[in-house]
């Protein structure tokens, strides 16, 4: 009898549906401040919660803050920033977590003119559309960027305005985990950057 009374209870258990998950939502296409919070309730396929903000130049200076559900095989957390020649840069931090309203962080960056360099160089270029930009002179790299990226992909606005280039600078061992690590897409809020192909190694001192 207890015996039929823990297989029935397991199975019970096991046939309950899983409650959704409920996130903190908001967005700012503009800045990095929020009024508020809301709070909204993921569909069964976004498993995850997520803080993000992006900053980059890429198109033209833009930025934008975003809180709310995310599937969780897209959800990955870190920081993603590139900095390449003619001041192009590229920066996005995400935090992923799985608990109720766990993403009521607000994520920011400092002022571009307030970081600082790392001691190491790069080779660097930029170059718009799909053909490979060479690198005639090196870049000081900037805070965790550590390693030089060699890069080809686009990046998109609400898949709409896309942008293709190609560049070599400074990035951080996030961005360089990108393709490693099978994803060959990233992005947050209205932004989709796509990776074509990417390699990285480590950034020298900087000789004086």
């Amino acid at each position: 009898m207890m015996k039929a009374l823990l297989s029935a209870s397991l199975l019970l258990v096991l046939l309950s549906p899983v409650l959704p998950l409920d996130c903190r939502y908001a967005y700012n296409g503009t800045g990095m401040t929020y009024n508020g919070y809301l709070k909204t309730t993921c569909d069964w396929k976004k498993q995850s919660c997520v803080a993000g903000v992006l900053r980059t130049n890429i198109m033209k200076p833009q930025v934008q803050l975003s809180n709310k559900c995310s599937p969780s095989s897209s959800c990955l957390s870190g920081h993603y920033s590139f900095t390449a020649a003619d001041d192009k840069f590229f920066e996005m931090k995400k935090y992923c977590c799985k608990t109720e309203l766990c993403n009521d962080a607000t994520l920011s960056f400092p002022d571009r003119n307030m970081l600082t360099e790392n001691g190491l160089q790069c080779p660097a270029c930029f170059s718009k559309g799909k053909e490979e930009c060479k690198s005639e002179k090196t870049i000081n790299c900037l805070e965790n960027e550590t390693q030089c990226v060699v890069f080809k992909g686009s990046l998109s606005r609400a898949l709409f305005e896309e942008h293709s280039f190609t560049f070599q600078g400074c990035g951080t061992t996030d961005f360089c985990a990108l393709r490693k690590n099978g994803r060959g897409v990233t992005g947050m809020g209205s932004f989709l950057l796509l990776v074509i192909q990417e390699s990285c190694y480590n950034a020298s001192r900087i000789s004086h």
